[in-house]
């Protein structure tokens, strides 16, 4: 088995000369080589050691999506480091909480966070070494205040300098992936390095790439997501990584590097679709051309090479909406959906070019076992899973690790069924189900992605509401698409829409949207939020959150 240092190294010496990431500054592309990716990191590994830095240590890094990050990460692992990614999103408490809790001896952070890192001076005794990842070369080192640290530029670490490089072996642990806690605080899943590997092999097999694979990276480096489907599958067969701007330059960014398969979340191609739709109804033309059957081809081929002619989307991360699916199916673009977890390092199952079924994840990797535990009526019961892609356990946390992983089996805390063609269907979160009283499940996902097709609503959380002392009844907390609600306003010529007008409209809304669930399924009370609910890295809603909210709302 390989580890990720030699996975890389075969690639970066077989196409040293050859395109491996490419990043936009100053309105052009910037390649960076395969041969520079695997000199730049050893470079960082050496002055690693040289800084005292030794193997099984961790060294976190807090810095934007970048080929620097990579270089950073390459070398940490080249040193025989631990690397720990970072949310630059996090705020200060749970960034504090991360560096501490992983006993972090070096930081690699960007110049925009350094300031909040600076003020964590006597929670972090063990950290030995910062490097500033976005700093000039001729920038100045600003004191450690109350560190006992090295500060340096990350010019400084690409110096040319002799040594040696630690081997790790593939059982030695490579990452510490705090989870993004969508339901409490987060936890330290370490996997190692024959657990990244095993799934960049399986995955690369199953969704059938090959060098030619071109992936434009959007999501978040710290997630495992992008770091192996994003990132190293393509690296790994001699293929291209491109660094998209922003959100806001996804489309051109698309147009210009024309990506073969992209990475993204249920949230972006909800988006993304909403986007598409909105353009051709604005458009006089292309509302008439796509009214006449003959016509409408032309306004479809415009919209498919707009988001990549020929590119292959993935989906992961949340449940992904099978009109969504439809949606881009109906403009000739490839949507597929896969399943996975950041302790399965993480994927699980996906559908592929040649094997889809819309409304489900695909089939399960052919390394990776899986089965329903305790099944119901309707053969859902937890998803438990086992393989070589499964976390070495939670890092200085037997309790949790006890919990998760039993006789093998990683216990995943999701619900779900195999068809009988072996296909997974994800119903919904063990935590999140509802039992009403008279005895029958409701997945509050599966109710929730009815809610969502109204173009009013922006976001929803179902949850169970107590409507007596031994009565449980299904609610939603609806938040609104200002935009959308903007424009009926408009139509009805007001300048906003009142609040008792906007509560009955999304009351109507979803109303209209359970019409077509069993009884049982339907909201039975609708409370609007005037924000948006708090979201993980990946877009996923925190509804242990939300739902504290409530609770903290009924008890005042």
């Amino acid at each position: 088995m390989d580890t990720i240092v030699t996975l890389l190294e075969k690639s970066c010496r077989t196409h040293s000369r050859r395109s491996a990431l490419l990043q936009k500054r100053a309105g052009r592309w910037e390649e960076t080589s395969y041969g520079t990716l695997w000199s730049a990191s050893g470079r960082i590994a050496a002055a690693l050691a040289e800084q005292g830095f030794r193997p099984g240590e961790r060294a976190a890094l807090l810095a934007a999506s970048s080929p620097l990050w990579l270089f950073c990460y390459l070398g940490i692992l080249r040193a025989g480091g631990v690397v720990v990614p970072v949310d630059k999103e996090l705020k200060e408490l749970e960034v504090s909480h991360i560096l501490a809790h992983s006993e972090a001896r070096a930081l690699f952070v960007d110049d925009d966070r350094l300031e909040m890192i600076l003020g964590m001076a006597g929670g972090l005794p063990q950290l030995g070494l910062m490097v500033r990842t976005s700093a000039p070369d001729d920038a100045s080192v600003p004191p450690c205040g109350r560190f006992s640290c090295a500060l340096l530029p990350l010019s400084d670490l690409l110096r040319e300098r002799p040594g040696t490089y630690f081997t790790p072996q593939p059982c030695d642990t490579a990452l510490i992936l705090y989870t993004s806690g969508t339901t409490g605080r987060s936890k330290g899943a370490t996997l190692s390095h024959a657990n990244i590997v095993s799934n960049v092999l399986g995955t690369t097999r199953h969704l059938g790439v090959d060098q030619s694979v071109h992936t434009l990276s959007l999501l978040p480096i710290n997630h495992v997501f992008e770091q192996v489907c994003g990132i190293l599958i393509p690296l790994s067969l001699g293929g291209k990584v491109s660094f998209c701007e922003s959100l806001k330059k996804l489309a051109e960014n698309i147009a210009e590097v024309q990506p073969t398969f992209f990475v993204g979340v249920p949230a972006l191609y909800r988006m993304m679709l909403c986007r598409v739709n909105k353009k051709i109804q604005e458009n006089r033309l292309s509302r008439l051309l796509v009214a006449l059957p003959l016509a409408r081809t032309l306004v479809y081929s415009r919209v498919r090479k707009k988001l990549g002619d020929g590119t292959v989307f993935i989906s992961g991360g949340a449940a992904l909406d099978p009109a969504i699916i439809a949606g881009f199916a109906r403009f000739g673009v490839t949507l597929l959906q896969g399943y996975g977890i950041t302790e399965t390092s993480p994927v699980i199952a996906a559908e592929s070019p040649d094997r889809a079924r819309p409304g489900t994840v695909g089939r399960v990797l052919a390394e990776v076992a899986l089965r329903i535990d305790a099944p119901d009526a309707g053969e859902v019961g937890e998803i438990l899973v086992r393989g070589p892609n499964v976390m070495q356990g939670y890092f200085k946390d037997p309790l949790a690790t006890s919990r998760a992983l039993v006789d093998g089996w990683y216990r995943t805390g999701d619900l779900g069924r195999l068809d009988a063609d072996g296909f997974l269907h994800i119903c919904g979160r063990v935590k999140s189900l509802i039992v009403t009283p008279n005895g029958k499940n409701v997945y509050p996902e599966e109710v929730e992605n009815e809610i969502l097709k109204s173009p009013y609503v922006a976001e929803v959380v179902v949850y169970a509401g107590r409507s007596g002392p031994a009565q449980e009844e299904i609610r939603a907390i609806v938040y609104p698409n200002r935009e959308a609600i903007e424009e009926y306003a408009a139509g009805r010529g007001k300048r906003a829409l009142p609040e008792a007008e906007l509560e009955d409209l999304l009351r109507r809304e979803v109303a209209r949207a359970c019409a077509s669930l069993a009884a049982y399924k339907r909201v039975m009370k609708v409370t609007v939020s005037g924000e948006e609910f708090p979201k993980t890295t990946t877009r996923k809603i925190k509804r242990f959150e939300v739902e504290a909210n409530l609770t903290e709302r009924r008890e005042h």
